[in-house]
């Protein structure tokens, strides 16, 4: 089969007048999202660019060679700047290499008037673009886990295409004055043109949603006012664990918090100030909290945390953190914690049973005074009726 270069012309500026508009509405419906933003502006220019390549039937040079490949190159780094964008990244200098680099090769008659060299710089410009996309979707892959995969095959196959372009084009002149000219390649350059801007324009809407998914999901996840996790978090991570509890390899300990007298804190300094405590407790306990540990405001005052550790070390971490948050003091607020432990044993056989034993250690505790640490024990284990505390302290007033 042969294909036409005069139809495949037309059917290029249609395939890209079409996703323009696409892209501007999508542009406008996420919000002016600076991803598609970049990659609207791209198609557009790509359209003046494939526009100004037609002026080669009537005997104009200068226009596609150089106007128009600016323009090319304006396009890819425009590109490189929606894939930056995507992982949140400045735009950077890079992306006006290839005009820069381009326009400067132009003013060399040997370049100029060379096809062949041409056909070559272009394919290289190409080529490093591409290369550079690649890379920041790499950087970017944690947070697109889904669409990473289509847009890097994508890519791929762009990148071999304009690598086989530099090796197999000779730069042999067309024998038609077609509207796109250049070389007996270029039919293979406009369909595979075609079928690229397609499936990443489309592939680019898809980053974008899901980008937007995964943010709106992970703050719906996030208390707004300490940063870590909320109730509904915390539950479905314990879900998690329930559903994995006989393959864990390693013990499991559940801390509850609760801050001792917080309704007069808040009573008498104010709730910002009570704000500034629950802020200030989070981060002493983030601190001291083991890396693969998750940790989680259940309301109010209330917190847990779940540990994978055993009973003495989450004791050890317990105290500790009992001890710093006693000898804090924002903003001249003396504040203290009561802390319920739960770990392991033969009869809890879910993290639920563990959350409600650490509920019950926590109880004892402040029934005891508060500002302790007691450890569950179950009711018929001799001494349960003196669960395991840390030395008493007097309870701070606050």
């Amino acid at each position: 089969m042969v294909l036409d270069v005069y139809t495949l012309f037309v059917c290029e500026l249609y395939v890209l007048t079409f996703l323009s508009v696409i892209m501007v509405f999508a542009w406008r419906g996420a919000q002016f999202n600076r991803v598609l933003g970049f990659n609207c502006l791209s198609l557009v220019l790509s359209i003046v660019a494939v526009g100004l390549s037609s002026m080669r039937s009537s005997g104009f040079v200068f226009m596609p060679i150089v106007a128009g490949n600016l323009l090319v190159m304006c396009a890819y780094g425009l590109q490189l700047n929606a894939f930056r964008a995507l992982r949140g990244a400045r735009c950077g200098w890079f992306w006006i290499v290839g005009m820069v680099v381009w326009g400067m090769l132009c003013l060399a008659p040997a370049f100029y008037n060379s096809l062949p060299l041409r056909i070559l710089m272009s394919s290289l410009l190409c080529i490093i673009y591409t290369s550079a996309m690649l890379r920041e979707l790499h950087r970017a892959r944690a947070l697109l886990p889904v669409t990473w995969w289509p847009a890097q095959l994508l890519l791929g196959i762009h990148l071999g295409f304009n690598l086989l372009r530099a090796l197999l084009d000779g730069g042999i002149p067309s024998p038609l004055h077609g509207a796109i000219g250049g070389s007996t390649f270029s039919v293979y350059v406009i369909l595979e043109s075609i079928l690229v801007v397609i499936g990443l324009s489309f592939t680019m809407m898809a980053m974008v949603n899901e980008r937007t998914q995964i943010i709106y999901r992970q703050a719906s996840l996030l208390d707004p006012l300490t940063g870590i996790w909320n109730r509904r978090a915390l539950f479905e991570k314990n879900s998690q664990l329930n559903a994995n509890w006989n393959s864990l390899q390693q013990p499991v300990s559940v801390m509850l918090f609760d801050l001792d007298h917080f309704k007069t804190i808040n009573d008498q300094y104010g709730h910002a100030s009570g704000d500034r405590v629950l802020t200030d407790f989070c981060q002493q306990v983030t601190a001291l909290l083991p890396a693969n540990s998750y940790f989680a405001r259940l309301g109010g005052e209330e917190f847990a945390a779940v540990l994978m550790c055993g009973e003495a070390e989450c004791e050890q971490i317990a105290e500790r953190i009992r001890l710093v948050v006693e000898d804090s003091c924002p903003e001249k607020v003396k504040y203290t914690v009561s802390i319920g432990v739960a770990s392991c044993q033969p009869e809890r056989e879910d993290i639920d049973s563990l959350m409600t034993a650490a509920d019950e250690a926590l109880y004892q505790a402040k029934a005891a005074g508060r500002n302790q640490v007691k450890t569950f024990r179950p009711r018929d284990t001799p001494g349960a009726e003196e669960a395991l505390v840390s030395q008493p302290h007097a309870t701070h007033p606050a």
